[in-house]
C-alpha cells in the first residue's frame, strides 16, 4: 500500500512504483509547487484520460492521496469529475459511493452552497448510478427525483451535469420498465452529447433500448425525433436493421407494410419479450398512427373523411374505426367531431409532430398546391373587379 504522507512524498513514491509514468508525475508536482491550480487541473485530466494512469486502484489512490488536498483549490465541478472517475477504479459499489458520499462532504465543508450546487448534483447522479447498479432502487429514485428539481432550479448548467441527471434518469426508468419515461430521459440526454463521442457497442445498445421504447411506450405517437438523430442510423449497420425499419412503419402509420415486417421478422420480434407481451398495444399504436398520418397526408379544407376511407386505411370495419376515432380524440392526437349517421369525420386539428425529411417534402407538396390555389384566386377576383367602376 502505498504511503499516505503528504501529497509530493506520494507522488515521489508513485515516481519509485510507476517508473513509466514519472515525467507525467513530475510535471504534476511541478504545477503543485507552483501552485498553478489551473494548468495542474488540465494535467490531472490529461493523465486520466490516459491508459497508464487507469490501472489497478491508482486513479483512487491519485484522487484521496494528492487531489483531495488542494480540493477547495481547483473548479469543483472538475473535483467532481476527478471523484467520479476515480469511484470507478474502486473495489466494489459500496466502496465508489463511499468516496463519492466522502467528496460530498468536502463540499460542504468548504462552505460554498452557491459554488457546489452543480458539482453535487453530478455527484449525487453517479450515486444513484451505483444504486441502480447494486439493486437499491428506492434509494436511487429519491435520488433522480430530486436531482431532477435541482436541474429545473439551476440556471446556465454545465451540459456534463445536465447529461448526467437525464442519463441515470433513463437507467432509473429502464430498471422499473417504465418506457415512456425511459425514452424521453434517453433523448434528453442524447441532447446534451455528441453521438460521435459514444462507444459504438453502448451506442447500438442504447439504440436498441430506445427503439423498443419508443414502441412500447404509452403516450408516444412521434418518432421523428428519434428518427432524425444519428443514433437510430447505429441500427443499420448490423443485426437490428429491422428494428429500423420497424420505426419507419410505425412514424409512417403503415399497417401494411407493418404487417409484412412482422412477418419477415418473425424470429426477431419472438426474441423481444416485451414485444410480444404487448403486441395488442403495438396493434392499437400503429394504427393510431395511422388515422394521424392519413389526416396529415390531407390539405387542411379537405379532412372530412368517411368511415369507408379510414376502414380501408386500418383494416378495420365500421364498429372499429368508430371506436377508434374515439381513442384517437380521448388521447387528443386528432380533435373534430364524428357524424355517426353519415359515416363521416370531420378532423380539425390534429397533434403537431417532428417530420422526418419524407413528410417535411409532403408538406412542401401541399403547400405549393395551396399556393397555387391562392394565386388563382387572386387572378379570379382581379378579373372579376375589372368591370368595377370607382365611384
Amino acid at each position: 500500500m502505498l504511503s499516505r504522507n503528504r501529497p509530493l512524498d506520494y507522488l515521489e513514491e508513485l515516481q519509485t512504483s510507476e517508473p513509466d509514468l514519472a515525467s507525467d508525475i513530475a510535471e504534476l508536482a511541478s504545477w503543485y509547487q507552483r501552485k498553478l491550480w489551473h494548468q495542474l487541473t488540465m494535467k490531472l485530466e490529461s493523465c486520466f484520460n490516459s491508459a497508464g494512469f487507469n490501472k489497478g486502484c491508482l486513479p483512487v489512490d491519485l484522487f484521496q492521496s494528492f487531489i483531495s488536498d488542494f480540493a477547495h483549490k481547483i473548479n469543483l465541478l472538475k473535483l467532481a469529475h476527478f471523484a467520479v472517475h476515480a469511484s470507478k477504479y474502486c473495489s466494489s459499489p459500496t466502496s465508489s459511493i463511499e468516496l463519492l458520499n466522502a467528496t460530498k462532504v468536502k463540499l460542504e465543508e468548504m462552505k460554498v452552497a452557491h459554488r457546489a450546487a452543480e458539482p453535487t448534483l453530478f455527484l449525487n447522479m453517479h450515486i444513484a448510478q451505483y444504486n441502480i447498479e447494486t439493486g437499491d432502487l428506492p434509494e436511487a429514485k429519491a435520488l433522480v427525483e430530486a436531482g431532477k428539481e435541482t436541474l429545473e432550479r439551476l440556471s446556465d448548467v454545465d451540459p456534463s451535469v445536465s447529461a448526467a441527471v437525464h442519463f441515470v434518469a433513463s437507467l432509473y426508468y429502464k430498471g422499473i420498465s417504465n418506457y415512456s419515461e425511459f425514452y424521453r430521459s434517453t433523448l434528453m440526454y442524447l441532447s446534451f452529447v455528441s453521438s460521435d463521442s459514444l462507444p459504438e457497442d453502448f451506442k447500438i445498445r442504447m439504440a436498441v433500448d430506445v427503439s423498443l421504447a419508443a414502441l412500447l411506450g404509452e403516450g408516444i405517437y412521434s418518432f421523428g425525433q428519434l428518427l432524425q438523430h444519428p443514433l437510430a442510423a447505429a441500427l443499420d449497420n448490423g443485426p437490428h436493421k429491422w428494428l429500423h425499419d420497424m420505426l419507419k412503419v410505425f412514424n409512417e402509420g403503415n399497417l401494411h407494410e407493418y404487417d409484412q415486417l412482422c412477418s419477415r421478422h418473425a424470429a426477431q420480434l419472438n426474441a423481444q419479450p416485451a414485444l410480444v407481451a404487448h403486441e395488442r398495444r403495438l396493434r392499437e399504436k400503429i394504427t393510431l398512427m395511422s388515422v394521424v398520418e392519413m389526416v396529415l397526408s390531407l390539405p387542411a379544407e379537405e379532412r372530412r373523411i368517411s368511415f369507408a376511407e379510414m376502414g380501408s386505411r386500418t383494416k378495420l370495419d365500421t364498429d372499429g374505426v368508430e371506436f377508434l376515432l374515439m381513442k384517437a380524440l380521448s388521447l387528443h392526437l386528432v380533435e373534430g367531431s364524428v357524424d355517426q349517421v353519415e359515416g363521416i369525420v370531420h378532423v380539425s386539428w390534429v397533434q403537431p409532430r417532428i417530420l422526418t425529411k419524407p413528410q417535411i417534402h409532403g408538406v412542401k407538396d401541399r403547400l405549393d398546391s395551396w399556393i397555387s390555389k391562392v394565386a388563382s384566386a387572386a387572378v379570379t377576383l382581379e378579373n372579376e373587379s375589372g368591370g368595377v367602376v370607382a365611384v
